[in-house]
């Protein structure tokens, strides 16, 4: 018997290895979770015990986490027999006063784990829910991601990570804290008491999506920023396409190297699997620039 398949795109079969993996993949390496700072975490403390809201659309979990008073890190290694040497910090969205741990959490680090690369998801402090959103409360948040970057650094031996192959991956609220990382990274206190404190907080490259720039005054960034790959919905609703064009426009006049996507319908929080249109593609063009960057072995 003749079976006759219909031709597939290689973009189609990169969708679909990446649902596969996602609805198959629970990871087969041990993962490991571990507090962000060693005593108790400084910055925003709450009452309220920490809630997981389950707000699945898609049937596979989707947590959003409020109430975080003790930040952690996830850490998702790469299998060794395809790692790549290189990492990735995923910082969640959730608008500031929630961490939606799943979609933008696990979902990416399993992506990232199919490329060889390992990842390290950041549950980081929230503001109160009922809480204003500003610029002055969401300010303690950003010591998180700095804090985090450290600790990877400090892991690299440990986690066979090459410390010039270490980025962060941010999805909207979590995009935003990326790029203040940018701004506020320095390479450490050599005196302090604490080795983590020690060690650079700069990323080596930026994944940003469906992001903004953070509120307040406008950010600095200078030529020192590292490569920057930006994906965007020209529909998103909540955090308009005008950010990720504005973030650009920064990136290139500071004379950084930057590749923007905007797509004309996707949303907002489309996370890795979108669900419909051109932005399906956008893992695909990312794993191509990470490619292009040094970070990927070339196909």
């Amino acid at each position: 018997m003749n079976i006759s398949l219909p031709k597939t795109s290689g973009r189609a079969l990169h969708r679909l290895a990446i649902a596969v993996f996602l609805i198959h993949a629970a990871s087969s390496y041990a993962q490991q979770e571990i507090p962000l700072w060693k005593a108790d975490a400084p910055g925003i403390k709450h009452d309220h015990a920490e809630e997981a809201e389950d707000r699945r659309e898609t049937g596979r979990l989707d947590r959003f986490i409020s109430y975080v008073s003790n930040p952690t890190l996830t850490v998702y290694p790469a299998d060794p027999t395809k790692a790549t040497g290189a990492a990735v910090l995923v910082v969640p969205g959730g608008g500031f006063r929630y961490v939606c741990f799943d979609k933008e959490g696990i979902e990416p680090a399993q992506w990232l784990n199919s490329l060889g690369i390992t990842a390290v998801v950041l549950k980081y402090h929230t503001i109160d829910p009922k809480a204003d959103r500003n610029a002055k409360t969401i300010e303690p948040l950003y010591a998180d991601t700095e804090r985090a970057m450290r600790v990877l650094r400090s892991h690299v031996a440990e986690w066979k990570i090459d410390p010039k192959k270490i980025g962060v991956m941010g999805f909207s609220a979590g995009a935003i804290m990326a790029v203040r990382l940018i701004v506020d990274a320095d390479a450490g206190d050599a005196s302090a008491v604490d080795p983590v404190e020690k060690e650079n907080s700069r990323p080596d490259f930026v994944v940003f999506v469906y992001g903004a720039l953070p509120p307040g005054k406008q950010p600095k960034i200078d030529k020192t920023a590292p490569p920057f790959f930006i994906v965007h919905a020209a529909d998103d609703p909540k955090a308009p396409v005008s950010g990720a064009l504005k973030t650009f426009q920064l990136l290139k006049e500071a004379g950084v190297s930057a590749e923007l996507h905007i797509y004309h319908r996707g949303d907002h929080g489309f996370g890795m699997t979108p669900k419909f249109g051109t932005v399906r593609d956008w893992t695909s063009s990312c794993a191509s620039w990470l490619r292009d960057l040094g970070m990927l072995p070339a196909p």
